[in-house]
């Protein structure tokens, strides 16, 4: 009977070293997948920006060593790789269809993403999809957002826009994700040097 006891015991524990080692190569073949696909879908950033939210996040719940080791590799920087899974953490529980976030853009969201909660998520979606970004960042701390202001709907084929694109950060616009921040400031200075350059030559 004793022998028997014995033999049971060993038994188990090799059952429970056999599991443990089983649980093992899962959890590393899992943390393994989830930084390859977030290697994968930050090259093409600006189309995956949500589905990187969404694998960032479950790498860092994971395995935060292996978090950082994909920021090293990506060359993305860690605040930039924070702000991605806040956005995740933040936007997830509302169910909010992935179409509405992406046209929003990654810099509205990131904005959003600190002042967003179940009350006025909708009221902040709303507002951030019929503004800028400077006006976004100044209604949800507080600030005043002019009501005069007027917005300019234009359609351009691929070439003009790349022009007009290239032309708005050319006095003053930056790139960012699908769009440009700045852009309003960028067109009233571009049109400014063009009427001086236009008084210039009548003078």
């Amino acid at each position: 009977m004793q022998l028997i006891a014995k033999g049971s015991v060993l038994q188990g524990v090799g059952c429970y070293i056999r599991t443990c080692h089983w649980f093992k190569e899962e959890y590393v073949a899992k943390t393994d997948e989830l930084y390859a696909n977030a290697i994968t879908l930050a090259k093409e950033f600006d189309d995956n920006f949500l589905e990187l939210a969404s694998v960032l996040r479950r790498l860092q719940e994971n395995d935060p060593e292996k978090f950082k080791d994909f920021v090293k590799a990506s060359g993305m920087g860690l605040r930039k790789a924070y702000y991605l899974v806040q956005v995740d953490k933040v936007f997830k529980p509302f169910h909010v269809p992935k179409k509405r976030l992406r046209e929003l853009g990654w810099t509205k969201l990131m904005v959003l993403s600190k002042h967003v909660k179940k009350t006025n998520y909708l009221e902040l979606l709303d507002f951030a999809e019929k503004h800028t970004v400077k006006e976004l960042e100044a209604y949800v701390k507080g600030g005043k957002v002019e009501d005069n202001a007027h917005s300019v709907l234009m359609y351009f084929n691929d070439q003009d826009y790349d022009e007009l694109v290239d032309a708005l950060v050319a006095h003053g616009a930056v790139r960012q994700g699908r769009g440009l921040v700045n852009k309003e400031q960028a067109l009233i200075s571009l049109i400014k040097s063009k009427k001086k350059n236009l008084f210039d030559r009548v003078a």
